[in-house]
């Protein structure tokens, strides 16, 4: 397991990161998507379980959607382009599954006079309900995660089993 979760420790300088949690933590992440993206250790694992599957880019526009909802308002504008360009826009070089309605309402958004931190709500949304019907729940099957939940016993195809 060491050598699966080493590159979190060598990416990272904050201590959240750098410490391994206890299965009964990881195993909250289990409760729901928002539960695994508020821990900085467990998104990071998610994101390296997407990467492993090269199919992070739903990931990397929700994150990206994260962070441009805390941008200050003057530099919303430039930021809304760059996340439409570079996720949203038909042939974007990340370009997400989006149906056309949400496509479209996301485009009028950012091409608004004042993009606000609600510009990419409706495809953001979208991106999330996909991730929680398939790449999560996949992660919480994984055998990176699995590790990480295992506790002391045996694990067997019907849980786990005692040293006795």
């Amino acid at each position: 397991m060491r050598l699966h979760l080493g590159f979190l420790r060598r990416r990272s300088t904050e201590a959240s990161l750098s410490t391994r949690p206890k299965p009964e933590e990881a195993q909250k992440w289990t409760e729901s998507f928002a539960v695994l993206m508020a821990s900085k250790y467990g998104s990071s694992l998610y994101r390296a379980f997407l990467l492993r599957e090269f199919s992070n880019e739903n990931l990397e526009f929700w994150l990206a959607v994260e962070e441009y909802k805390n941008s200050k308002p003057q530099k919303m504008a430039a930021k809304a382009q760059q996340i439409y360009n570079d996720f949203v826009a038909v042939q974007a070089s990340k370009e997400i599954n989006l149906d056309t309605e949400s496509r479209l309402i996301t485009l009028t958004n950012v091409q608004s006079n004042n993009p606000d931190q609600h510009a990419f709500d409706r495809a953001q949304r979208r991106i999330q309900h996909m991730m929680e019907r398939d790449s999560y729940p996949r992660f919480l099957q994984s055998r990176l995660f699995l590790e990480l939940v295992q506790t002391d016993g045996c694990p067997t195809s019907t849980g786990y089993v005692s040293d006795n």
